[in-house]
């Protein structure tokens, strides 16, 4: 009598898959290890899954969820900095699984994408972000995301030695801070005319002698006022008394 083949249903079967990523990564991931998890033979894996492609996208899928999730947790009352924090925390509590996501290899960039737009959305949805113009928040989107994945690298690769949840918050809410304001006030592109202006004025109101040609610098040096002529400060004193 042929005996009864072993079946194991698909959640299950994803279950060991995600089981396998989070101890060996996206590059450990074979139909044998997650037999190994299952104590089985390879064949329930591939009743569950037809490819290993398949398994692949599944738990990939999985992953991206449990990111969501963590970015809908109330860290803070501000929904655009709670998904900054939850994508850091994923990559701090899931490791291996945020490097499945964003630093393997893999041909399923459109879950990346469909992530992507969501947050889009999100943004779109508060009640301070959709007084911008797409324009603006797509700008924003695309320079803080920058910014968090390298943070959530650094969480990653150990380069971050304080990895609590208000260090990241912190971190996160200067840099939107950062952002936010100089797309608001216009100065968020170094070629801008206001950019231009608000540069001259920091220049001139904070005293900075700027060589000409450095970045920022002005196209020339205004003629020295008398009192300029007599005072010269301690910099310029050090650095031999050049004029301005």
């Amino acid at each position: 009598m042929t005996p009864k083949a072993i079946t194991f249903r698909k959640d299950l079967v994803l279950e060991a898959a995600v089981a396998v990523v989070r101890s060996r990564g996206l590059e450990g991931l074979s139909a044998r290890a997650v037999a190994a998890r299952l104590r089985s033979s390879v064949a329930p894996v591939y009743k569950a899954f037809r490819s290993m492609d398949g398994l692949n996208r599944a738990v990939l899928e999985t992953a991206r969820r449990l990111m969501d999730e963590r970015t809908r947790r109330p860290f803070s009352d501000v929904p655009f900095l709670n998904i900054g924090v939850g994508i850091v925390e994923f990559a701090r509590d899931e490791n291996r699984l945020f490097q499945a996501l964003f630093l393997s290899r893999h041909h399923n960039q459109d879950i990346l994408a469909s992530f992507h737009e969501s947050v889009l959305a999100r943004m779109k949805e508060d009640a301070l972000l959709r007084l911008l113009p797409d324009v603006s928040l797509e700008w924003l989107l695309e320079t803080i995301w920058f910014y968090t994945l390298g943070l959530a690298a650094a969480v990653v690769y150990g380069q971050l030695p304080d990895m609590k949840t208000e260090t990241i918050i912190r971190s996160l809410k200067d840099m939107g801070n950062i952002l936010m304001f100089a797309e608001v006030a216009g100065i968020s592109h170094c070629e801008s005319a206001a950019n231009d202006k608000e540069w001259a004025r920091l220049i001139r109101e904070k005293g900075i002698v700027v060589p000409l040609g450095a970045p920022n610098a002005p196209k020339s040096r205004p003629a020295p006022g008398r009192k300029e002529k007599n005072e010269r400060s301690d910099f310029e004193r050090r650095r031999g008394g050049e004029a301005l």
